[in-house]
C-alpha cells in the first residue's frame, strides 16, 4: 500500500474519531448542570499600539508577555503594513538574533527560494508555526492573510513539540469576525511587481461569519535582470460559527499557487581566485544584474493547501476545551540553475582548484517533492486553586502524521554552450533534452504521538512558576536514497526499510518576580529534543537513526518592565543554549559526543513614547562556538548564520492623517563554515528604510516605502555549490488601501 493511501485511510479513521470525541464532549455540556466558578486569570489580546501586544496568540502561554519568563517577539500587521513587508523573510527582519541566512545548522550550504530562518544560530527550519500548529515545509510564505509574526527564543519542546534549538515562528491568520468591514490593497514598485490584496469579512447572520483573503501578485526583479518573476495566487477563506454562547467553531483554508521564474544567485569568486584571474570576489557588481540560469529551462512551481478546523468550548468559567484539527498538502518542482565558476582543475591533497573567468551554465538545482500533513490538539485549560495559591493549567494531547515523497530528476539537459565567459552570460541559449523522474520516490512517514502538561503557578502577588512537561513518541519509517558502487561505478540507489523510534521527555521550568505590577525578572531553564529523521530524511549514515535525540538545554535570565502607562515595554536577558549534535571518530562511527554552543544577550524597546511617536526597536549579541568534537581543529569554530552583533530599529510618527517613519536593520555579517574554514563571510551591512503614509479620505490611504534607502550593495545568502544571492538595491513602492 502507497504511503499517499495510508495516508487517506489515516485521516479518515482520525477524522472519526476526532468526531465521536467532539459529539461526546458536547453531550457532556449539555448534561452539566453545576461547574465550580473560579477566578480566571486573563490576559487581554488587544495591544496598546501596533508596536506592542498584551500577549501571544498560543493558549498554552498563559500569561502576558510581561509575565512571560523568555524572549518573544511580536510583530503586528500595521507595523508590517506600514514597512510594506509581503513575506515572512522580511518580516524577520524587525528581530534580532534571526537570520536568513540560508546556510545555516543543517541548511548544507544551498541557497533556495524557500523560507530559512536561523534564531540564535540554529536552524528553524522546521520549527515554522501557523496559529500553533506546525507548518509543511517548502516554500516561500507570503503574508497577506497573517495577522502577526510571532518569534520566540530559546528551547521550547515541551509547548511545541521536537524540533530546534534556537527557537520557533509562529504566523497567526487573519480569522472570520462577527463584524462587517472590508479593504483593498494595490501596490506596484520599480522592481516591476505588482500586487493586488483584499481582505473582506462579512456576518453571515447573528452568530455567523465568513472572512476572505485574496491574493494576486506578479512580478519582482529586484536585480533587474529581466527575467526573475514571481507569480502567486492565493484565497483564504475563514468561518466562524457561534453554536452557543460556550461553543464556537472557525474554519480555515488557504489554497495557493506559485509560478515562478527564481534565480538562486551568481557565481562566486572566492578572494583567492578572484586575485588569480584579476576580477572582483565575490562578484563585479556591475555583473550583480545579470541571470546566469536559463530562461527557457529554470521554472518553479508551487502548490499548497491548508485546512484547519478549530472547535472551542467553555465548560465554566474556569474550564474550557479546545481542539484544533488541521490537514496540509504541498507539492513542488523547479529546475532552477546554480552558476559556478568553472573549475579546470582540482588537487585533492590540497583541496584546491583552478578556475578560469567563465561560468557553468549547466549545473542545477532539481526538486521534486510532495508533503502531506495530519495534526490534532486536543486541550484543556483549566484554572483553579490549591489554597491561597492560584493555577493557570493546559493539559493536552498531540497526533500528528507527516509524510514527503522525494522523487530523484535525472538531468540530460544539452545547452548550445555550457561554459560562458562570466561577464557575458546567455539566459536565453537553446538546449535539448530534459529533467525527468528517476528511480522510485524515496518516502518518509512520521508519526508521533504527545501529552503534556503546563502551569502557570501564582504563589502570591510577586512570585510565579511555570512548569512543563512532554512526554513524546516519534517513529519515521520509509526509503532514502544512498549512493552505491554498481558494476565499478558509483550510482544512487533506494535503500527501503529503514526506521528510527524516539521516546523523549521535553520540560521547562521558569520563577518570575514581579517587583512591581509594570515589571517582571525571571530565570528560566528549557530543553528541546531533536530526534533522528525529525526533519522528515533520514541521516546519511543507518547507526545515527539508533540515536537519542540530540538535545538542547537553554537557560535564560531577564527582565521586563512596562512604562509609560503601559504603553512601552522595555526588555533584557542573558541567554546560554547548549546542544549536544552528533559526531563521528576517525574509524567514521557516529556518536552523540559533539557540543555546540550559543551564548548572548539582547535588548528591546517597542511600544508609544508619545501619543505621536511610537518605536520598535532591538539588539542582540551573540558568541557562537563549536565546544566538544572529534576533531581537534573543529572545537572553538562558530556556527554558520549567526551574526556576532544585530540590531534594528523603526521609529514612526504619526500626526493626524499624516505617517512618517524611518527604519534600520544592522548585522555584523553572516559566515558559513565548512571543513574547520570559514569559507564565506558576508560582511557587515546596515539597511534603511522610509515611509510615508496619508489618509487622503476616511476611505483611501496612499503610502509610499523606500526599501534599502542608500542602496547599499551587500550578500543575503551564500552556497557551497558555488554560487551566491545578492541583497535587493534600493526598491520603491507605491501602494494604495480602499477600506469599504
Amino acid at each position: 500500500m502507497s504511503i499517499s493511501n495510508r495516508f487517506t485511510r489515516s485521516i479518515l479513521s482520525k477524522a472519526v474519531a476526532l468526531a465521536a470525541t467532539t459529539l461526546a464532549l458536547n453531550a457532556y455540556a449539555e448534561a452539566e448542570t453545576s461547574t465550580k466558578s473560579l477566578a480566571k486569570t486573563t490576559v487581554s489580546s488587544e495591544s496598546s499600539s501596533e508596536f506592542k501586544k498584551e500577549k501571544v496568540s498560543n493558549h498554552k502561554i498563559t500569561t502576558s508577555l510581561l509575565d512571560t519568563a523568555k524572549t518573544i517577539s511580536v510583530i503586528d500587521a500595521k507595523v508590517l503594513s506600514n514597512q510594506g513587508v509581503t513575506s515572512l523573510n522580511d518580516a524577520l527582519r524587525n528581530v534580532t538574533g534571526v537570520s536568513t541566512f540560508g546556510a545555516g545548522e543543517g541548511g548544507g550550504g544551498n541557497v533556495t527560494t524557500s523560507d530559512k530562518i536561523t534564531i540564535r544560530g540554529f536552524s528553524a527550519n522546521g520549527n515554522i508555526y501557523i496559529d500553533g500548529i506546525r507548518d509543511i515545509t517548502g516554500y516561500s510564505r507570503d503574508l497577506f492573510n497573517t495577522e502577526q509574526v510571532e518569534v520566540s527564543k530559546g528551547a521550547s519542546s515541551s509547548i511545541t513539540g521536537k524540533g530546534s534549538a534556537g527557537g520557533t515562528v509562529n504566523m497567526v491568520t487573519k480569522k472570520a469576525t462577527l463584524d462587517d468591514f472590508a479593504n483593498v490593497n494595490a501596490l506596484l514598485d520599480d522592481a516591476d511587481t505588482k500586487r493586488l490584496t483584499a481582505d473582506i469579512n462579512t456576518k453571515l447572520g447573528d452568530s455567523t461569519a465568513l472572512r476572505i483573503n485574496g491574493l494576486v501578485t506578479d512580478g519582482g526583479d529586484p536585480l533587474d535582470n529581466g527575467i526573475e518573476t514571481y507569480q502567486t495566487l492565493a484565497i483564504a477563506p475563514s468561518i466562524y460559527h457561534e453554536f452557543s454562547d460556550k461553543t464556537t467553531m472557525t474554519i480555515d483554508a488557504l489554497l495557493m499557487k506559485q509560478d515562478n521564474t527564481p534565480t538562486l544567485g551568481l557565481p562566486y569568486v572566492s578572494p583567492e581566485t578572484g586575485r588569480e584571474l584579476g576580477i572582483a570576489s565575490p562578484l563585479d557588481t556591475s555583473l550583480w544584474g545579470n541571470f546566469y540560469g536559463n530562461k527557457e529551462r529554470d521554472f518553479e512551481d508551487v502548490n499548497i493547501n491548508i485546512a484547519t478546523l478549530v472547535i472551542e468550548h467553555q465548560f465554566s468559567d474556569s474550564l474550557s476545551l479546545i481542539n484544533q484539527t488541521r490537514i496540509a498538502s504541498s507539492d513542488k518542482k523547479s529546475v532552477t540553475g546554480r552558476p559556478m565558476l568553472r573549475r579546470v582543475a582540482y588537487d585533492r591533497e590540497t583541496r584546491k582548484g583552478t578556475y578560469s573567468n567563465e561560468y557553468d551554465a549547466g549545473y542545477t538545482l532539481n526538486i521534486d517533492t510532495e508533503d502531506t500533513l495530519f495534526v490534532n490538539q486536543l486541550d484543556l485549560l483549566s484554572n483553579f486553586s490549591t489554597g491561597d495559591i492560584d493555577h493557570n493549567l493546559v493539559v493536552g494531547l498531540e497526533l500528528y502524521q507527516e509524510e514527503k515523497t522525494n522523487y530523484r530528476l535525472s538531468d540530460d539537459i544539452e545547452l548550445e554552450n555550457k561554459y560562458l565567459p562570466i561577464d557575458q552570460p546567455n539566459p536565453y541559449q537553446s538546449y535539448t533534452g530534459s529533467v525527468h523522474r528517476d528511480l522510485a520516490p524515496s518516502e518518509v512517514e512520521g508519526t508521533g504521538a504527545a501529552l503534556y502538561a503546563l502551569d502557570t503557578i501564582t504563589l502570591n502577588e510577586q512570585w510565579l512558576l511555570t512548569l512543563g512537561a512532554r512526554f513524546e513518541d516519534y517513529t519515521a519509517k520509509g526509503s532514502n536514497y544512498v549512493r552505491q558502487e554498481v558494476n565499478g561505478e558509483r550510482v544512487y540507489v533506494v535503500k527501503s526499510g529503514l526506521e528510527a523510534d524516539s521516546s523523549f521527555v521535553s520540560w521547562n521550568s521558569a520563577l518570575n518576580y514581579k517587583p512591581t505590577e509594570q515589571s517582571s525578572i525571571y530565570v528560566s531553564f528549557a530543553n528541546s529534543q531533536d530526534p533522528a529523521a525529525g526533519d522528515m530524511a533520514f541521516p546519511r549514515r543507518e547507526a545515527e537513526s539508533e540515536l537519542d535525540p540530540q538535545e538542547s538545554i537553554n537557560f535564560e535570565l531577564g527582565a521586563k518592565i512596562d512604562l509609560f502607562d503601559g504603553n512601552l515595554q522595555l526588555a533584557t536577558a542573558y541567554f546560554s543554549t547548549t546542544k549536544t549534535v552528533t559526531d563521528r571518530n576517525d574509524k567514521g562511527e557516529t556518536f552523540l559526543s559533539g557540543e555546540q554552543e550559543a551564548t548572548g544577550f539582547e535588548l528591546s524597546v517597542n511600544g508609544m513614547l508619545n501619543e505621536n511617536f511610537s518605536i520598535l526597536a532591538g539588539y542582540t549579541h551573540q558568541d557562537t562556538e563549536v565546544t566538544k568534537d572529534f576533531t581537534p581543529e573543529s572545537v572553538g569554530n562558530g556556527l554558520s548564520a549567526a551574526p556576532e552583533n544585530s540590531a534594528n530599529i523603526w521609529l514612526q510618527y504619526q500626526q493626524q492623517a499624516l505617517t512618517l517613519a524611518l527604519g534600520a536593520q544592522y548585522s555584523s555579517g553572516n559566515t558559513y563554515w565548512r571543513r574547520n574554514t570559514a569559507y564565506y563571510e558576508t560582511g557587515s551591512s546596515t539597511i534603511l528604510q522610509a515611509m510615508a503614509a496619508y489618509q487622503v479620505t476616511k476611505a483611501l490611504q496612499v503610502q509610499f516605502n523606500v526599501d534599502n534607502l542608500t542602496d547599499e550593495e551587500y550578500v543575503t545568502d551564500y552556497s557551497a555549490r558555488g554560487h551566491f544571492r545578492p541583497g535587493a538595491p534600493r526598491v520603491m513602492k507605491l501602494s494604495a488601501t480602499y477600506a469599504f
